[in-house]
């Protein structure tokens, strides 16, 4: 039983007991017998004491109630209310590597670009590998949606091919996951299988942090390790830190994985809200569907994260799709213009990424010998 905590109150020769939160009347009788209604929880020699901490019944217990936290969230289902404001002036230049698709800029802005520049990446074509893989180390079909990523046998194929990436790739190596929870389940399992000792055998390995002093100390000691001659390897998440907005030039990154496709949760509120709206305004506001929004949420940050890897003239890198969804037109259509046109046809099953003429392990060779003859 709980332990709870009276009040002792004297009234003429009526003494009272009553609960420290003041529910419940405790009285005793000529015996001294501490009572709760006609029950009686504890009987006392002499007396009691002013406060004293006595059993109560559990059915007299006041139960534990949480706290109801209420929160109040303002989400703008609609940027166009917001650059309205914008359209007095005569100019407006909007820059970006990852505008595609520009449609949904439209729809999101309320405005039509009458000027629109979508050039060819600078690097040439033959310092840039781009490729899919579809198809897990066993032959069997690799689709890195969330019910997959689960499977044991799905987490130990992509262990697989992140060590081989890395057995051939010199330098640093970025490796991009949908969510912190992915990042997480496939790390245990690795440890647990001695996958995550071969690829520390391999490469310096490092976690992206969630806090800003964690992250500045893992991106310093990456840095540091990427420029030796074992190199190092970074798993990150879409949406996080590394991939929006962070330079990763020459050796820091000479390939990166790019694993899954991150689409939003569509059970969080606002991700739910925003789809709905949508349906909702679609032809009166000229806004994309629900579904198709939710595509480009899902590729402009993973548009974000392939473009981590070649970031001038003369760099040079690769870029692995895990995930079998890319050979579909429907998915490869929503990279940016450079992924897809270094794509191509460049998709393959883990056999072929070993073994064919375009191979990865083939670029990665070349690019080596070039590099040491440029030097």
């Amino acid at each position: 039983m709980k332990q709870e905590e009276v009040i002792k109150t004297i009234c003429n020769k009526d003494v009272q007991y009553q609960r420290n939160k003041g529910v419940f009347l405790i009285t005793t009788d000529s015996n001294c017998k501490i009572q709760i209604q006609d029950r009686i929880l504890a009987t006392h020699q002499r007396y009691i004491n002013l406060r004293e901490t006595i059993p109560l019944p559990r059915a007299y217990q006041t139960p534990y109630i949480d706290k109801e936290e209420l929160c109040l969230r303002l989400i703008c289902m609609n940027p166009a209310v917001v650059f309205e404001a914008l359209k007095p002036a005569r100019s407006i230049i909007i820059a970006s590597g990852t505008l595609a698709p520009l449609i949904s800029m439209h729809s999101e802005l309320g405005t039509k670009f009458p000027l629109e520049a979508n050039p060819r990446h600078i690097i040439s074509s033959d310092r840039v590998w781009i490729g899919s893989l579809s198809t897990c180390p066993d032959g069997s079909p690799l689709q890195c949606i969330y019910s997959e990523l689960q499977q044991v046998h799905i987490q130990d194929a992509l262990g697989k091919i992140v060590v081989h990436v890395c057995s051939i790739t010199p330098s640093g190596v970025l490796c991009f996951l949908p969510s912190y929870w992915v990042m997480n389940k496939l790390i245990t399992r690795w440890q647990d299988t001695g996958i995550w000792n071969k690829l520390e055998s391999i490469k310096n390995v490092f976690q992206e942090g969630r806090n800003v002093r964690d992250h500045n100390d893992i991106m310093e000691d990456y840095y540091e390790c990427a420029a030796s001659s074992r190199g190092a390897l970074l798993f990150a998440v879409y949406r996080g830190k590394v991939s929006e907005g962070m330079d990763f030039k020459d050796h820091q990154a000479r390939a990166v994985i790019a694993i899954g496709i991150p689409y939003p949760n569509t059970f969080e509120t606002a991700v739910k809200e925003k789809m709905k709206y949508n349906d909702k305004y679609q032809k009166e506001r000229n806004l994309l569907k629900g579904r198709e929004w939710l595509q480009v949420q899902a590729f402009r940050p993973l548009n974000q994260a392939v473009g981590r890897c070649v970031r001038h003239r003369m760099d040079w890198g690769a870029v692995l799709l895990v995930d079998g969804r890319f050979r579909n037109p429907q998915y490869s259509d929503q990279l940016s213009k450079w992924v897809r046109e270094y794509l191509n046809k460049n998709h393959h099953t883990f056999e072929s990424l070993l073994s064919s003429a375009n191979s990865l392990e083939s670029f990665m060779q070349h690019m080596k010998i070039q590099e040491t003859e440029d030097t």
